[in-house]
């Protein structure tokens, strides 16, 4: 307390002054209930909940020269995704629950190199104008994330499929839902935003409708429907997460699968102790995060076979 503020902390993000910005933009359509509170609720027959997340390891930041003396940025990185299943009110044992667990590692380039010589130890050699780091997290999300959970969408049982980070195009049509742990917008009215901070633990907010950017591509355009669910007793921006699904699955399933995060999610939440990103990143999916890192193979291991490869 400071006179009549608050102070909420957020430990596993160093605050900055431009972070949260309310969004107001072309983006936000309609508030599709009542500006209330919502409680969650608990499913009567027995649900799984599958959490599909991916995990990156930079094995070597790299330059590469041509012959006419041009350089190009890049990495040797290690990718994995994989999804974990959690039934409630049983216990999950970590083997038993882990899901398609899948490792792809790649040599991305800034660039286009012609004549680009296969490498082998099974990198695959990709190239992007944008930012490196960020086309190779959008090779995780987009393609082994989204692959991991087209698999679970066309498996043919009953899932509750939570997808880390926003819907990609790629998963229009099935019955994802995207977990967005970093809220940096509010895709909310100002006059609205007071519903935040009345959130108790395993409430939600009323879902909004959102209509895509029209920066997105086109293949990445698609209306949603979001709310903010409350994690924890604590205060502020860091006791929330924002989901959302496609506006094609329909308001009343929005609701049915809103008011179901709402009531499971804050019994996954994760503890400082355990994940310095507590509470946004759950216990299953860190639990899944560590999984998957054991499976990108000894760090040092890979590091000596890119040594070998380059000064042989």
């Amino acid at each position: 307390m400071l006179g009549k503020y608050k102070i909420a902390l957020k430990p596993w993000e160093i605050p900055d002054v431009d972070l949260l910005e309310y969004e107001e933009s072309e983006q936000f359509v309609s508030m599709e209930e009542e500006p209330v509170p919502y409680s969650g609720t608990l499913p009567e027959e027995d649900i799984t909940i599958a959490f599909v997340d991916g995990v990156r390891r930079t094995e070597y930041a790299l330059y590469l020269m041509d012959e006419s003396g041009v350089s190009y940025e890049g990495a040797f990185v290690s990718l994995g995704a994989g999804a974990v299943m959690v039934k409630l009110g049983r216990i999950n044992r970590v083997r038993e629950s882990m899901n398609n667990p899948t490792v792809r590692r790649y040599m991305v380039l800034k660039g286009a190199l012609k004549d680009m010589p296969p490498l082998g130890l099974g990198f695959e050699v990709r190239f992007t104008e944008d930012d490196i780091s960020k086309e190779i997290n959008r090779i995780m999300k987009e393609e082994l994330e989204v692959n991991v959970a087209r698999k679970l969408a066309k498996g043919g049982k009953s899932y509750l499929l939570i997808c880390d980070g926003t819907l990609s195009g790629k998963l229009r049509g099935t019955p994802c839902v995207g977990y967005i742990k970093t809220i940096k917008k509010l895709f909310i009215r100002k006059d609205d935003a007071h519903l935040l901070n009345h959130l108790k633990r395993g409430q939600r907010t009323p879902i909004i409708k959102l209509h895509y950017q029209r920066t997105q591509e086109e293949k990445e355009r698609a209306e949603k429907y979001t709310w903010y669910v409350k994690l924890t007793d604590g205060e502020g921006i860091g006791s929330l997460a924002r989901l959302e699904v496609f506006e094609k699955v329909g308001l009343k399933a929005a609701k049915r699968i809103a008011d179901m995060t709402a009531g499971i999610l804050p019994m996954l939440v994760s503890s400082t102790f355990q994940d310095r990103r507590a509470p946004q990143n759950l216990l299953p999916i860190k639990s899944l995060e560590n999984f998957l890192r054991r499976h990108l193979g000894s760090y040092s291991l890979v590091r000596r076979q890119i040594e070998k490869l380059i000064y042989a």
